[in-house]
């Protein structure tokens, strides 16, 4: 998708990039500190002329415009930070340049891409994943759910992906496959490989949802919260819901103390590699649409078996792929069975190397 510099745009030019209603607009302009600075160099300012030749356009302005031809800002970023050449510079060091905090705020040009935001009909199919492993002991939280998703009022498809328990999961997922098989399209697979990617990317790739839902099965995350965040999501096929666990106060040891630092740590981060805040970096309930699950498959990301757990690769991909990411909030609960499934420092390491690719990279 090419940027149009706002700075060579006619008043009529700029108005017909928004009323042309394409799905997506990208625009690049001075930033705020070079503005003023370029039009000086060219003594094109009131203060050396009657009047000025080039619009004078900056960030502000163009996102209030964008608005009222209900464009909405999926982010912005830094694409030029100096008018000063810079082809000697490694790539990869200008990437992570673009990113740093302040540096990026004084950039020299500012791309913004908006989508058209258009509401569409709500009464497609939804798909949703449950990875489990070793979640015997949940199995009255499960019922709870499949009750609560009758209160849907689409056509839903549940996934069942079953880790190579250790207990009598798979037996327990079975036994709830046949018993809400008149209720809900419902599947059960058993994993082929391991890990809470490999078992979110075997459920999707069997599933048939214009919208896709991933839910983790120790219900932690409150039901209720989880099913207003897929309703939300099938609104447009453009953003991606990222549930919040931190946003409000959490049930006493939900999350340990040092999985909710690291937790934060990464939010903070990632926050600051695309450019847009997110307030929870690894919550499991993440809903999208068909169109960003086929942009993943298409690209390679979504088989890829770097991401243990898949929300980086997801985060990130969105903001490659111009996908709006929403900040869900979400009540979180301790578990009531069971122990998590993951290595926090094995995994955090191979987290860092995700965040590492990514920083490198022209996300």
């Amino acid at each position: 998708m090419k940027s149009l510099n706002t700075w060579n745009l006619s008043n009529d030019n700029l108005h017909k990039l928004f009323k042309d209603n394409n799905e997506f607009v990208s625009l690049k302009v001075r930033g705020n500190t070079w503005e003023p600075i370029t039009r000086w160099l060219k003594l094109d300012s009131r203060i050396f002329k009657g009047t000025t030749n080039k619009a004078r356009i900056t960030l502000c302005d163009i996102e209030s415009l964008a608005e009222i031809y209900n464009y909405r800002s999926i982010r912005w970023k830094a694409k030029k930070l100096t008018p000063i050449p810079t082809k000697l510079i490694p790539k990869f060091i200008k990437n992570t340049l673009r990113k740093v905090p302040i540096i990026k705020q004084l950039a020299f040009e500012i791309e913004i891409i908006f989508y058209k935001y258009r509401e569409k009909s709500r009464d497609h199919l939804i798909s949703i994943v449950i990875p489990a492993r070793n979640e015997a002991g949940n199995r009255e939280l499960f019922i709870e759910a499949l009750n609560k998703f009758k209160q849907i009022p689409n056509k839903i498809e549940i996934i069942f992906v079953e880790g190579n328990s250790e207990d009598k999961t798979f037996q327990m997922l079975e036994k709830l496959t046949k018993d809400f098989s008149s209720t809900f399209k419902i599947s059960l697979l058993k994993q082929t490989s391991k890990g809470k990617k490999n078992a979110v990317v075997e459920g999707f790739n069997i599933s048939s949802g214009e919208t896709l839902a991933i839910i983790d099965s120790d219900f932690t995350v409150d039901i209720n919260d989880s099913i207003n965040a897929i309703m939300e999501s099938t609104k447009n096929e453009n953003i991606l819901i990222n549930c919040s666990r931190t946003t409000f106060p959490m049930e006493k040891d939900a999350m340990r103390w040092a999985n909710y630092i690291g937790n934060r740590c990464f939010a903070i981060f990632l926050s600051i590699l695309i450019n847009k805040p997110i307030s929870d970096s690894l919550c499991g309930t993440k809903v999208f649409s068909r169109k960003f699950f086929k942009l993943m498959k298409n690209n390679g990301s979504w088989e890829s078996k770097s991401d243990p757990f898949g929300d980086f690769t997801i985060i990130f991909e969105a903001a490659n792929n111009n996908i709006k990411i929403l900040n869900y909030p979400v009540r979180y609960y301790a578990r009531k069975s069971g122990a998590p499934n993951i290595s926090r420092w094995i995994d955090g390491i191979k987290l860092l190397k995700v965040c590492w690719k990514y920083m490198i990279s022209d996300i």
